[in-house]
């Protein structure tokens, strides 16, 4: 019997391990995962275009722009939950790149440049630009408004600066290096498509109302080399913008002429004494949206498409 009786024992000990919940480790033995501090991006202080250190310390959320470039630029970087005023021109479809953007409504102030109004709103962060009057800047700032001052606009890469810049400040820096790709893609595109032409790229001359040509230094300069063309003005050795006389447009023999779209007829077209232009003659004379030409945003690409597809309208065949 002692042996049945052990044998019993046994097959009832090895039961019992069996139906046993699992053994866990004392809490001791548990390792927990690391926590890695997040490095807190405000405050913050980031240099502005006339060397002002401007700190913030926690994220805009009442921004007003007073520049067109940082209306467009803040609409797509931040949206219109964090704006509360653009200027007045970022409902105009003649030089606005957002105007017939739906969320622009939801924006609730249309402003200029005067202080009072800007203040009552009560801004955490107020963006203009280098050539804002100084004493608007001055009078914010007395307010004890956080103003920052975007600068240079000379180029395609400046104005991608400026989106990088703006990034850092609105506490976006993710979506604004995103915004900046979506440029280098676009631009990359008409690089290969433009890569393919033969022959001499096409001589381009730039002219706004009243004479004014864009020269070398000039982000219609950029447009126009982007898009795979030369500079007529930048090549007779002109630097930013100029008004010149009849003459000296003769004299650059551009292929191509760009017109602002407020350019009148009976200052180009129907002007006689530009009828022998090689450009007159082989109807290489476009009117770009001036919204895309003279962008201060990621929307100058649309300008440098514009064109990219006039030139060689081969390799950008329309859909």
């Amino acid at each position: 019997m002692s042996r049945l009786t052990s044998l019993l024992t046994a097959l009832l000990t090895l039961l019992l391990v069996a139906c046993s919940p699992a053994l866990t480790p004392p809490p001791a033995m548990v390792e927990e995962p690391v926590e890695v501090p997040v490095e807190e991006a405000f405050p913050i202080t980031i240099t502005d275009a006339l060397g002002n250190d401007v700190t913030l310390q926690s994220q805009p959320t009442r921004i007003v722009s007073l520049t067109l470039g940082t209306d467009e630029i803040l609409l797509d970087l931040v949206g219109p939950q964090r704006l509360i005023g653009v200027t007045y021109l970022a409902a105009d479809p003649a030089t606005s790149n957002i105007a017939d953007r739906p969320e622009l409504a939801q924006i609730p102030n249309a402003l200029d440049t005067s202080p009072e109004p800007i203040i009552a709103l009560e801004p955490d962060l107020v963006l203009v630009a280098s050539f804002t009057d100084p004493a608007v800047v001055d009078q914010l700032k007395a307010a004890g408004v956080p103003v920052f001052v975007i600068g240079s606009f000379t180029s395609i890469q400046a104005m991608q600066e400026n989106i990088l810049t703006l990034g850092e400040l609105v506490g976006e820096a993710e979506r604004a290096r995103e915004m900046v790709e979506a440029m280098n893609d676009r631009l990359a595109a008409v690089e290969a498509a433009v890569s393919q032409a033969e022959g001499q790229p096409p001589r381009v001359l730039y002219l706004a109302s009243g004479g004014w040509v864009a020269g070398s230094a000039t982000t219609v300069d950029d447009i126009i080399v982007h898009a795979g063309g030369i500079n007529a003005a930048a090549e007779a050795g002109l630097v930013d913008w100029n008004q010149v006389n009849e003459e000296a447009i003769i004299e650059m023999r551009p292929d191509v002429v760009v017109l602002s779209t407020y350019v009148t007829d009976e200052e180009f077209l129907a002007n006689p004494a530009f009828a022998n232009l090689d450009a007159v003659q082989n109807g290489q004379v476009i009117a770009i949206s001036d919204a895309h030409m003279s962008a201060t945003s990621q929307y100058i690409v649309q300008g440098v498409e514009d064109l990219a597809a006039f030139l060689y309208p081969d390799l950008f065949p329309s859909e």
